[in-house]
């Protein structure tokens, strides 16, 4: 066997395998040997047939299935022996020629392959790079306490609808005055809740109300949502834009939700039994885990903004071409059209840079994965679970942080994807103590604004 590398241009290559029949001959006899074994061939009693008989019926299979076996086996051990940083995947060439097993017996297969560059720059305080901090305000903190007091809210059963209620009830498509439409839609046990309403005018027709009262609304001036509006009355979204906007509630229920009061049964459900005791402690605890949500923004944005200023700094050159065909070539779903292709390989190319930038970066300053960094990202990520949802890190014990963080990392590819979060954290920092910092104090609002 012979294999060769012939360069195209400094991203581009070519791999050519040239395999002998001397070369896969042995193994193609041993496997036939093997068939002839079991094989169940009709006039012979299993494994009497003669050979000759199973070379013409299965043989050519059998070159082709060790040709590719070879094929695979060779090209990877080639890549890893010459240590060639690629691109993507090697793909078959434009100019392979097809395969003829019965009149050749030397067979060359081309792979093209897209190589990465060979990329050389330093970080230093020469560049700048902002970043931001952002400011707490009272009104923060105050949000803050609004949302602990309606996530413990108390519900209770009332008689008359109020700005903060849930209201269950049958829902009937009516004309203009109120009067039911013959064979219209009709919702059963519908709940309704008052403060999501989006119309000010519509909203207040149910404000006030009692329980078994008939309320009147334009269910598309309450909610302009399509899917709202299918949710509500059970029907196929695509189906809310055709209908007539007039219907009514009939209300056989009434939960309000009495928001929580700020005291210490409050405090202990939020941080954990007697951990803040007075209101003080209180504010002074969400303030700190405000912070350590916007701290943890802070250093998100870093790396966005020194992201793009390190890739702007160091442009670097990929195979465009080849990588465009490889996305095309792998989609096994055929979802990536010419049009999305080019629309959306500008965002790949540019992770693509960056990845190749990050690991230059990790390589030259020869970080490593340790198992306790792991579980610390593994434990991030669990955090960061728990807070998506709602859920007081407070409530959660040790025991069970534990429990799973060790199931976070039973997956491979979860250990793997948070080694790589270890990675680029540690790239992160190390261009943070290297450039230039601009810090700059900005609002909540304005921060927010950095992404539209």
């Amino acid at each position: 066997m012979e294999i060769t590398k012939t360069n195209k241009d400094e991203l581009n290559a070519q791999i050519s395998l040239k395999i002998s029949a001397e070369d896969y001959a042995p193994a193609v006899e041993k496997e036939l040997k093997a068939y002839q074994k079991t094989a169940q061939i009709k006039g012979f009693r299993p494994g009497k047939a003669p050979m000759g008989l199973v070379k013409k019926l299965v043989g050519n299979q059998m070159v082709m299935q060790e040709l590719d076996k070879m094929v695979s086996e060779n090209l990877t051990k080639y890549l890893i022996d010459e240590k060639l940083n690629i691109l993507g995947q090697p793909l078959p060439s434009d100019e392979q020629k097809p395969v003829d097993i019965l009149n050749e017996k030397e067979h060359e297969f081309l792979f093209d392959i897209g190589l990465a560059p060979e990329i050389d720059f330093s970080v230093d305080e020469k560049i700048k790079i902002p970043y931001y901090k952002i400011k707490i305000d009272e009104k923060i903190i105050d949000d803050e306490i609004k949302r602990h007091q309606n996530q413990f809210a108390k519900a209770e059963q009332t008689k008359k609808v109020e700005a903060n209620s849930y209201l269950k009830g049958n829902v009937t498509q009516t004309d203009k005055d109120g009067k039911p439409v013959e064979n219209g839609i009709f919702s059963e046990d519908t709940m309704i809740a008052v403060d999501v309403i989006k119309d000010e005018e519509e909203k207040t027709k149910f404000i006030g109300a009692k329980l078994n009262d008939l309320v009147l609304f334009d269910i598309k001036k309450a909610f302009p949502n399509n899917t709202e509006i299918a949710g509500i009355l059970k029907i196929d979204s695509a189906k809310a834009d055709e209908i007539e906007p007039f219907f009514s509630l009939l209300i056989t229920e009434i939960t309000t939700y009495t928001p929580a009061e700020v005291n210490q049964e409050l405090f202990d459900k939020v941080y954990g039994k007697d951990t803040v005791k007075t209101e003080e402690e209180y504010k002074a605890k969400i303030k700190e885990s405000i912070e350590k949500v916007y701290d943890d923004e802070s250093e998100y944005r870093f790396a966005v903004d020194a992201k793009e200023v390190l890739s702007e700094k160091f442009p670097i050159q990929l195979p465009d071409e080849f990588l465009k065909k490889w996305l095309k070539v792998t989609d096994k779903e055929g979802k990536i059209t010419e049009e999305i292709l080019e629309k959306e390989y500008p965002i790949f190319s540019k992770d693509t840079q960056w990845q190749l930038i990050k690991d230059k970066i990790g390589k030259t300053e020869e970080f490593k994965v340790s198992e306790e960094e792991l579980r610390e990202e593994s434990k991030r990520f669990t955090e960061a679970q728990f807070m998506q949802y709602g859920l007081p890190l407070g409530s959660i014990s040790d025991e069970h942080m534990q429990s799973f963080i060790d199931k976070n990392l039973e997956n491979e590819r979860d250990r793997n994807k948070f080694a790589e979060k270890v990675i680029e954290n540690k790239v992160i920092k190390s261009v943070k103590e290297k450039v230039k910092i601009q810090e700059k104090e900005i609002t909540l609002d304005n921060f927010k604004k950095l992404y539209e």
